[in-house]
């Protein structure tokens, strides 16, 4: 199976972005404001969002951008200025789309409209650690820059892009009012605005006050829950019924929910969501390792379903000793012997345990799981191994962006991204000597030297 870059430790969503949904639950629209008023709990919210003048409200395909940002500023390590950089290749694999040119046409102008729209939010944003609601007003990008390949702006495979996040989003983020995602399963919908409702729900599920309690069954108002989507009704319950009609049908034949219920009549009606009980947010960290060993996701999160996290990533730290201690042969798939394994655990032998590794093991390995969410690796050429040199390239940035970000343009970046995806710079040497220099507090002087490298011969 073809290695896939790595994915960030771990997938959340900002409550508040989630919560307030800032993107319109359709796949195309012609509107350049919307504002929703309304009463939530013992407060009036009222929430706007105003287009830039030549282009459109954030809608559709704009949830996965916004999504994905949110996780690389995760990913980057949260910095306090909110500037995140990324490959449009990383960009596109984050959001789950596929690398062709009306991609990145249409990644571009998602990122245009999120630097462009003005949200107002009075009374609905969380200061979670101060227990308030408070006004925000914010672009979700501050501030963008990327480099082309001419003077038109488009995007071609080898961009990079510079953006600054929203000041009060990632203040949000970093005091921790997030939940998980499930940016797999989100990825696997098919229609943009199943994804938009996916997310809707989601956080719906989590009260705003205490964020640890999740729920199995909310209902709403048909005409309340429009709003909260987003879509324009004027007033017609059964238009918003009829535009989530076939997202509410991917979303049960998926297994996300267990039932639809709509009662009483015209604009009185309600809606009520079940949610499937056993759903589980399938981790992100276990996974990509079941792809890496060629095992399907369906397999995969029916497994985790049955087994548990701890369970299975201990069995797979298993399965991996056996390999190198050369005690397993394989017959006939990695992916094959790696399930029989889970499904005959006594039928391996396991790993010499001592002293404090021994405790570990007879408390179930949640010490050990515990280092499968480790930040990035010490060895710097081992974060590279098995990557094509495309993906190499795209890691490397990521992983020298935050430490050269003032240092490092744009177009630096660019530069450097092809000359490790050509073969000219080996990316695991690029970022040994790059970590050292910031060690040495030498950055300007391997800034100078990587510069004088890329230089056209």
């Amino acid at each position: 199976m073809t290695k896939s870059s790595p994915t960030p430790p771990s997938a959340i969503d900002d409550l508040n972005v989630s919560r307030l949904n800032l993107i319109v639950a359709l796949d195309n629209v012609d509107i350049q404001e919307w504002t929703v008023i309304g009463p939530v709990e013992d407060r009036i919210v009222r929430i706007s969002c105003q287009a830039g003048l030549r282009n459109l409200v954030p809608h559709g395909l704009d949830n996965d951008v916004s999504a994905a940002l949110i996780n690389l500023y995760l990913e980057q390590g949260t910095p306090e200025d909110g500037v995140v950089t990324t490959t449009l290749t990383g960009l596109l694999r984050m959001c789950g789309w596929p690398k062709t040119g009306w991609y990145y046409d249409t990644l571009r102008q998602s990122l245009e409209r999120l630097h462009d729209a003005k949200y107002t939010v009075s009374g609905g944003w969380r200061d979670h650690p101060n227990r308030r609601w408070t006004h925000a007003s914010f672009r979700f990008i501050d501030r963008m820059e990327y480099s082309t390949p001419s003077e038109t702006g488009t995007f071609d495979a080898r961009s990079v892009i510079s953006l600054v996040l929203a000041s009060d989003i990632r203040s949000s983020v970093r005091s921790g009012y997030v939940k998980p995602l499930d940016t797999s399963f989100m990825a696997q919908l098919k229609r943009p605005r199943t994804r938009v409702l996916f997310r809707i729900l989601d956080a719906a599920r989590y009260d705003p006050n205490n964020p640890d309690v999740r729920l199995d069954t909310i209902e709403r108002g048909v005409l309340e829950w429009g709003d909260q989507c987003k879509i324009n009704t004027g007033g017609r319950a059964w238009l918003v019924l009829k535009t989530l009609a076939a997202s509410h049908e991917e979303l049960i034949k998926r297994g996300y929910l267990r039932e639809v219920v709509i009662t009483g009549r015209g604009k009185s009606q309600c809606i009520r969501y079940e949610f499937v009980k056993d759903y589980v947010p399938m981790d992100p960290v276990i996974i990509n390792r079941f792809r890496r060993y060629g095992v399907a996701d369906g397999v995969a999160r029916k497994l985790f379903k049955e087994h548990g996290r701890a369970f299975l990533a201990a069995s797979m730290d298993r399965f991996e000793w056996l390999l190198g201690a050369g005690v397993l042969t394989i017959k006939k798939s990695k992916a094959a012997a790696l399930l029989h394994l889970i499904a005959h655990p006594d039928d391996y032998p396991y790993p010499p345990a001592s002293g404090s590794e021994a405790s570990r093991a007879e408390k179930g390995g949640k010490a050990r799981m515990d280092l499968l969410l480790d930040v990035p690796e010490v060895d710097h050429a081992a974060q590279f191994n098995g990557l094509s040199a495309e993906l190499a390239a795209e890691r490397l940035i990521s992983y020298l962006s935050p430490h050269y970000r003032k240092l490092l343009t744009v177009t630096d970046l660019d530069a450097l991204r092809e000359a490790v995806a050509s073969g000219q710079l080996e990316a695991s040497h690029v970022a040994r000597e790059g970590i050292a220099a910031v060690a040495q507090l030498k950055r300007p002087e391997f800034v100078a030297e990587l510069r004088a490298q890329l230089i056209p011969a």
